[in-house]
């Protein structure tokens, strides 16, 4: 009888339900004896690169409630054939909260209120798994929630003195720690500091700063460890001395490949993904899709290889095994960055914000010439103080080959930074993009869509923007129209490609197999002159893009279609297509 096909584990963040119920899995547990050296780690990512999960893997591998399932769960796996004596040894108290920045527009005792219930929950969930080996009963439970049902910190405080008594030990993971406090920095940024709720309930008498005191407070009795993980470090910066223990691996080379997929892992997993299904796009074609979009990713700048983010390869590979064919949209919506997060990250520094975001659409890279902060505390950060490090902990940019250069890693994120372009700008489309790019999908008829994109896109901008644009920014805005025009199994589209010729700016092709109407293989270089420049100079940097267009047709791609474009600010262009 055939096996049944493994399944993509997309959304899926219970462990034990990923390996007791066949899904696939890249195998992170060798981690967990690396992060046994570690007293209260703290784990920063940005978003949907497999936080959740991991701290689920600790929950199972150290819970003593599970510990007639270590074998089923891990026996397979790195951490199953090498053990290390704390497993399953713990009282295990796991807290996630990611769903709190909802409460970050109420006042101070609304958001207290709903916190204290959120941890009500989970302690009482704790007191019910472990009431044998604490010695207690329903009735007592009942009368707990009772007593601390306001009061979250009070009833941890009591959790820990009741393990201790029974000579137990607590480990405890903190999820998205940074959820609602993120949110309210973000929500208060333009309030004076007497009513910044996000300040003063961080501050000494604050309720988040007091619950973090009392985990402080239990690791000199059963709390041994605490996980944390999270996007920003302000919130524990903020707390100063309420918690000041923590170990930052943000940064930390041993553990940079600890979340998202090293290139051999993803080749691995589709070498597996190939045997077990039939899927008709040739496996190397899928590999390099999904390098351009979702790789790209380095935490550490002497790392040496960049890494996939975990969400988005899943995503991906899902769509191919269920459809046999690739996603529509590339872009996994729960990936995309809250583009008021961006904002506070060049807080009140606009003439800094506009630089980097023109640097960062350009050249798709930033450079910066100091050491990036591991920490940095709210009122600094909104100052524009630490812009490079808010774009690197939110995934914006990461390091590149280079010391002192961080880039946009890839194709997906550099989608993200042209649309946050457009807000920064207040920039709208007057008219449909399909009216812009009709006749060139359908009747591959390139010169329309060069007089469309130069008519209604680049002469909407202001005259005078044009001063100091250059020709980055003419194909990084074609690109973004074309990204957003097209469907992602129909055609690719791509920045900035490397041919056996040279870089090109835009590439856009059809797939082989795909039911369009014009099979498109075009390759798109464009220059620029300012809007004051004279016919010589314009003619001279036109004769410039024509040879650089036309050298690229050779070898595999001698029958494409080169177009060539020279724009002279927004009053004019030239075009030749070869």
């Amino acid at each position: 009888m055939k096996k049944e096909p493994k399944k993509i584990p997309y959304t899926v963040s219970n462990f034990k339900t990923l390996i007791t119920e066949n899904y696939y899995y890249v195998d992170k547990t060798k981690y967990i004896e690396e992060l046994e050296d570690v007293k209260i780690p703290v784990f920063l990512r940005p978003r949907r690169f497999g936080k959740s999960l991991f701290t689920q893997m600790l929950k199972y591998y150290y819970d003593l409630s599970f510990s007639d399932e270590f074998q089923e769960i891990f026996g397979n796996l790195y951490i199953g054939k090498n053990p290390t004596p704390k497993h399953n040894t713990y009282y295990f108290l796991a807290l996630n909260f990611s769903g709190m920045s909802t409460w970050m527009e109420g006042d101070r005792r609304f958001i207290k209120k709903q916190f204290d219930g959120d941890i009500m929950i989970e302690l009482k969930s704790f007191l019910f798994r472990y009431r044998e080996n604490l010695s207690i009963d329903k009735d007592f439970i009942t009368n707990f929630a009772n007593l601390y049902y306001d009061n979250a910190a009070g009833g941890l405080s009591e959790i820990v003195r009741m393990v201790s008594d029974a000579n137990g030990k607590i480990f405890m993971v903190i999820d998205e720690y940074d959820s609602l406090t993120n949110a309210m920095a973000i929500h208060y940024r333009h309030a004076p500091e007497t009513d910044n709720e996000y300040l003063n309930i961080l501050k000494k008498g604050g309720f988040f700063r007091g619950f973090f005191e009392t985990i402080k407070k239990g690791t000199d009795t059963s709390i041994d460890n605490v996980y944390i993980t999270g996007i920003l470090p302000i919130t524990i910066s903020d707390m100063n001395s309420g918690f000041n223990i923590a170990t930052w691996l943000t940064f930390k080379e041993r553990f940079a490949n600890m979340l998202g997929f090293t290139p051999q892992e993803v080749k691995n997993l589709l070498d597996e993904i190939y045997t077990d299904y039939n899927i008709t796009p040739p496996k190397t074609e899928t590999y390099n899709i999904l390098k351009q979009y979702y790789d790209g990713y380095k935490f550490t700048s002497n790392s040496n290889e960049y890494l996939f983010n975990t969400t988005m390869v899943l995503y991906f590979l899902r769509i191919l095994i269920d459809e046999n064919k690739y996603p529509d949209f590339m872009t996994d919506k729960n990936t995309k960055i809250d583009y008021r997060q961006i904002a506070f990250i060049f807080g009140n520094n606009i003439e800094k914000r506009n630089y980097t975001i023109k640097q960062i659409t350009e050249n798709k890279q930033y450079s910066h010439y100091s050491t990036l902060n591991i920490s940095f505390d709210m009122q600094t950060y909104k100052t524009g103080r630490y812009i490079a490090e808010g774009l690197y902990y939110s995934g914006i940019l990461t390091h590149s080959e280079y010391q002192n250069e961080y880039h946009v890693p890839n194709v997906t994120t550099y989608e993200m930074v042209l649309e946050y372009f457009k807000e920064i700008n207040n920039f709208d489309y007057s008219s449909d993009l399909t009216n812009i790019v009709h006749n060139y999908y359908t009747k591959s008829n390139v010169e329309e869509l060069i007089e469309n994109f130069f008519k209604n896109i680049v002469q909407k901008f202001p005259g005078n923007f044009f001063k100091n644009a250059n020709e980055s920014f003419y194909h990084g805005l074609l690109f973004h129209i074309l990204w957003n025009t097209t469907n992602r199994n129909t055609f690719e589209v791509l920045p900035e490609y490397n041919l056996p010729t040279g870089t090109v700016d835009v590439i856009l092709r059809s797939f082989p197999k795909a039911r369009v109407r014009q099979k498109l293989n075009d390759i798109f270089e464009i220059k620029q002159v300012p809007k004051s420049a004279k016919e010589s100079e314009f003619n001279a940097q036109f004769e410039k893009v024509k040879i650089q267009a036309k050298k690229h047709l050779t070898g595999d791609y001698k029958n494409w279609r080169a177009v060539a474009v020279c724009f002279r600010g927004n009053k004019d262009y030239k075009i030749k297509i070869f």
